[in-house]
């Protein structure tokens, strides 16, 4: 079984359907993430720079899905916004958090079954910020961090690459989309 589902298991985390509406339950974390888990509520926020890059980190072993290049990603914490849990995600993660205004998008769900014991089974919203202050990376969280260009990690995915978790493409592919977020892409 993966040592994420012991990554701060009793966290409450906000109940949903497949469709993104809260049904007004709570899960723990870990029974979320274990066979087949409980659809929950999550968000992930690009980070991109002033030059178009996306910054990623190295998602650590001991977090469900780890060793992929990722972007910012937590869950939405019963009590919370999605807003507030995306300002807290920028903080622990990159150290980034006053005057960062985060753009939340929609979202999709997702299933992975990691053949361990764990699963993500998600509802995951899209959001994005740009950044270009000194990112202070938090090596818990974020061993390691890259700057590569947007359009280039797009690319990469649409190819089929496994160096990215699965809630990166379909989390690009709505900021692709969206009229502020596309000039990133081009």
């Amino acid at each position: 079984m993966s040592a994420g589902l012991l990554d701060n298991p009793q966290q409450q985390l906000v109940c949903v359907d497949a469709r993104g509406k809260e049904t007004g339950r709570t899960v723990d974390r870990k029974s979320a993430h274990t066979n087949p888990g409980v659809k929950h509520l999550a968000i992930q926020v690009l980070v991109f720079n002033a030059k178009s890059e996306l910054v990623l980190h190295e998602r650590p072993m001991k977090k469900v899905g780890g060793g992929v290049l990722d972007a910012p990603t937590t869950h939405v914490l019963h009590g919370e916004t999605s807003e507030a849990a995306a300002l807290r995600c920028l903080r622990n993660e990159y150290g980034v958090g006053n005057g960062v205004q985060v753009k939340v998008l929609g979202g999709y769900s997702y299933e992975k079954d990691y053949g361990d014991g764990s699963c993500e089974n998600e509802y995951c919203l899209a959001a994005f910020i740009t950044h270009s202050r000194k990112i202070t990376p938090h090596k818990e969280h974020a061993p390691s961090i890259v700057n590569v260009p947007a359009k280039e990690v797009l690319k990469d995915i649409r190819s089929g690459s496994s160096k990215y978790p699965v809630w990166l493409k379909e989390t690009l592919a709505i900021v692709a989309k969206d009229e502020e977020g596309k000039k990133f892409f081009a």
